[in-house]
């Protein structure tokens, strides 16, 4: 899968008992027309047959395990600890990527050698795997939405100066993370190509619902998400209370 002469792409794929659409994520990855891949997988310790379909395909991937962790961010920071390429992409096991993504994102990565994150257009499917809407962001900082993280192609030297993603987070971790990038000053660059297909439904699907953990835990301190759960109906409370008074 390696070309010297072109930059490494790290691809991270985290999955826990998800042997329904793995297969496909997989393929989007080991059919790309780009060839210089890194492809991680890290299984949270699954059952249901998405360890077996991970062997299929073993003499392709890079490198994978298969061991109980504490959710999604865990995952990925795992995955971003034996990640060496140039660029690195999280894929979730329930999306995948269009057959030109990888070589398009680093077609722009030649072209901008400054630019530290390069996010695309991203497809949402929905019931019955119908494509339902295509959003991307030209603004790129989270004024109107969210930079949509599937897409995201980001430079190993800023993950190395960002750091991990916060673990703590249920679903916010990636948002929270981008927070930070920009506070480094990280630069971005849109490029108006669809790279990523995204199945509605998964722990970081909803802008709406990370927004919201994202304002809990900073107003309340990043905290535990057993006590997270206990401030969401504190602050559903005094929302309550603040709509009755007005009305």
């Amino acid at each position: 899968m390696k070309n010297v002469e072109k930059p490494l792409v790290s691809i991270i794929t985290v999955v826990f008992n998800n042997v329904r659409t793995l297969e496909q994520t997989i393929n989007s990855v080991i059919n790309q027309s780009y060839k210089n891949i890194e492809y991680i997988i890290i299984d949270g310790g699954s059952t249901d047959g998405s360890v077996d379909l991970i062997k299929k395909y073993e003499s392709q991937i890079s490198y994978w395990v298969s061991e109980p962790d504490k959710g999604i961010y865990y995952a990925m920071n795992k995955g971003l600890s034996v990640a060496t390429g140039n660029l690195v992409s999280v894929l979730s096991s329930d999306d995948w990527y269009e057959s030109t993504s990888v070589e398009k994102a680093v077609n722009y990565y030649e072209l901008n050698p400054e630019i530290d994150i390069i996010h695309g257009l991203l497809r949402f499917i929905g019931a019955n795997d119908m494509p339902d809407l295509v959003t991307g962001h030209y603004n790129s900082f989270l004024t109107k939405g969210m930079i949509e993280h599937p897409t995201c192609f980001i430079t190993k030297k800023i993950y190395d100066k960002v750091g991990f993603y916060n673990v703590l987070y249920k679903s916010a971790g990636d948002y929270e993370w981008m927070l930070r990038a920009k506070k480094l000053e990280a630069k971005f660059l849109f490029i108006p190509e669809l790279l990523t297909n995204f199945r509605r439904g998964g722990i970081s699907g909803s802008y709406i619902g990370s927004l919201e953990e994202l304002l809990i835990k900073k107003r309340f301190g990043v905290i535990s998400n057993f006590k997270y759960r206990y401030w969401k109906i504190f602050y559903y409370l005094i929302f309550l209370k603040q709509k009755m008074s007005k009305s």
